[in-house]
């Protein structure tokens, strides 16, 4: 008897595949786990089979495949829904955690999972929609009050994170809300009046990092330059 593979998930896999999240070889090596699993069909086997797999020669065979699998056909939207109902894809307990704060937010995830095939692009990314969000979606339309809950949230999650946790909001959050909303016309600095103390402590960090650059390289650059050795 074949044991089941706790991380073959043909759910999972055919709302990837739909977002274009899952390459084509990758999915010929789920079609070898599917057969192993005891699954059966043709278009399984040819797509097994396959040496080279390029999008062009798959023809019809995945959704052959995805058929023998037991599944229906479904389209993006569906994939995206079946993805987040399922706690996909995986990010970090920050974003999580604002995801499940503010409701609203939700449109943006939804074309966010879509754009990244259902894959997380990682947590900075992740996290770094929120900045849209909080300018676009919260302060230009005047909900003053979701800003300030917004942020009081990030100074309680500051206060209760390990370091990764507060790297994450530094240098995902705030540094990208810095850049982003210094090209608007109201700048950055409106937002500063929402911090809480220790948002301010990494607000301030950040910006001695930028003090004197022009560019991101330029911070890179001042990053990478060695440090001289204290006179004695």
């Amino acid at each position: 008897m074949v044991n089941p593979d706790p991380n073959f998930d043909p759910e999972l896999l055919q709302a990837r595949w739909i977002l274009r999240g899952l390459k084509p070889e990758e999915l010929v090596e789920q079609a070898l786990i599917a057969l192993d699993q005891g699954f059966t069909g043709a278009a399984l086997q040819q797509l097994a089979g396959l040496s080279q797999a390029l999008s062009r020669d798959l023809g019809k065979l995945p959704e052959g495949a995805f058929a023998e699998l037991g599944l229906g056909p479904i389209d993006p939207d569906q994939a995206v829904s079946r993805l987040i109902s399922r706690g996909e894809p995986k990010t970090a307990p920050t974003v999580s955690k604002l995801r499940e704060a503010f409701p609203k937010f939700s449109d943006r995830w939804r074309k966010y999972v879509a754009g990244c095939g259902g894959v997380s692009a990682g947590p900075y990314i992740d996290i770094s929609e929120f900045v849209t969000f909080v300018m676009e979606d919260l302060y230009e339309h005047g909900d003053l009050a979701e800003v300030r809950r917004f942020f009081q949230l990030l100074e309680k999650l500051l206060v209760e994170a390990p370091q990764a946790g507060k790297d994450l909001i530094g240098w995902g959050f705030f540094e990208t809300l810095q850049c982003v909303a210094s090209h608007r016309g109201y700048g950055n600095k409106v937002f500063e009046e929402f911090l809480g103390p220790m948002s301010q402590q990494i607000w301030r960090e950040i910006q001695r990092a930028w003090s004197g650059q022009s560019s991101l390289a330029d911070v890179i650059r001042a990053e990478r330059k060695p440090k001289q050795s204290p006179e004695t």
